[in-house]
């Protein structure tokens, strides 16, 4: 599906709901103190269904769990469900809960499927605007759960199946949020790759109509895949669901430790490690010094075409057409943003973007300056003034 152009119109209808989604987004006080848990399907949407297993068991399962463990690390922490039993949830329903309750995080636990079932581990999405088939495909079909539901039409205010603009208008939707989004899916991906035998199939962006209303960072993550055998009888069983979700759990420590912020001698558990963050000294005062405009030629812009959890080779297969030609940087998190180019502007990326997205459809636009990850915005101010 390919979308030349976004309509006036529609920039037009969708600007106030931006800029109002960006007021909710504001943050009370930078803590995360309350997470919305969303066990995907559920009552008369049993989701992907293998003999006896049930995606809709194996998600209220992990999402009940999950909770649990938040509750016990973290007792300030209030753990909303969108469902705690077998009861059918409209997914405008879902987003809704997040909503009225302030939520400052939503994460919806989901298994894929898929016709080649050789397709196997886990992937973590976000709302965007990315229209690489395979996304796309996982999207729809997730989607496609608005047929259980009476007069969807008007009541994802004119969403149509299949339709290049709808996907358009629901993923501005979430585009204030973005960004900490994406910094959430990465550390999952990242605790899947370290706790759980699940292969990474990384951090992606689809239109999820389940994420569009959401007015927090919020994620979409499949298990694994319910059509993969191994994947399959993993997720069934007990210590399968336990070990999910102890992964989720960790990503959402170590994003609430990046939320609030070191303060005094707080001790947080990431994983099995525990870090003690200590105070920073008193400095005298000193008189503010406005830093210096960046130069313009330290603002670079890449197309990133995977997040990894160690360097890989230069010349590793991964990169397809691009060996020796990928830019390996670090992220403060550990993971490794694999990019290509270096573009000067804002278009030169544009441009390279079209081209890799031949090979990498989940391929998107990144700004640095030097080392430094900035946001797209900023760089083309930079850039463009």
């Amino acid at each position: 599906m390919k979308v030349s152009f976004i309509p006036y119109f529609i920039l037009t209808l969708i600007a106030p709901i931006m800029l109002c989604a960006q007021e909710i987004a504001q943050p009370k006080d930078n803590i995360l103190d309350k997470v919305v848990i969303d066990a995907g399907h559920g009552g008369k949407d049993p989701g992907t269904v293998y003999g006896k297993i049930y995606e809709k068991n194996i998600n209220l399962s992990v999402a009940l769990k999950l909770g649990k463990m938040i509750q016990a690390t973290y007792p300030e922490v209030e753990v909303i469900y969108t469902r705690k039993n077998d009861t059918f949830i409209a997914l405008s329903e879902r987003g809704n809960i997040a909503n009225r309750a302030g939520a400052d995080l939503f994460i919806s636990i989901h298994v894929d499927a898929a016709r080649n079932t050789t397709a196997s581990g886990a992937t973590t999405y976000i709302m965007g605007l990315d229209k690489g088939e395979d996304n796309l495909e996982v999207a729809m079909r997730e989607n496609d759960v608005i047929m259980y539901e009476e007069d969807y039409s008007a009541k994802y205010e004119g969403y149509v199946p299949g339709s290049a603009e709808s996907y358009i208008i629901f993923s501005l939707m979430q585009y204030a949020h973005q960004e900490q989004s994406m910094i959430f899916s990465e550390m999952v991906q990242k605790h899947y790759i370290l706790s759980s035998p699940m292969l990474d199939r990384g951090a992606r962006q689809a239109p999820y109509l389940v994420l569009w209303n959401t007015a927090m960072p919020s994620v979409l993550t499949e298990l694994g895949f319910m059509t993969n055998k191994k994947d399959r009888e993993f997720l069934a069983t007990e210590a399968g669901q336990q070990t999910m979700a102890k992964a989720l759990f960790d990503a959402f420590a170590e994003y609430k430790q990046r939320s609030d912020g070191a303060r005094g001698n707080e001790e947080v558990n990431v994983g099995q490690v525990a870090l003690r963050l200590q105070p920073q000294p008193q400095q005298e005062e000193k008189e503010e010094v406005k830093k210096p405009e960046p130069k313009v030629d330290e603002v670079k812009f890449y197309v990133q075409i995977m997040s990894v959890s160690s360097k890989l080779p230069d010349n590793s297969r991964s990169f397809k057409s691009y060996k020796n030609q990928v830019t390996q940087k670090r992220n403060p998190k550990g993971t490794y943003r694999c990019l290509v180019g270096g573009a000067d502007n804002f278009k030169d990326a544009q441009t390279l973007l079209s081209k890799v997205k031949k090979e990498f459809k989940d391929a998107f636009i990144v700004a640095y300056r030097g080392d430094e990850h900035i946001d797209t915005a900023e760089a083309r101010r930079l850039t463009e003034r």
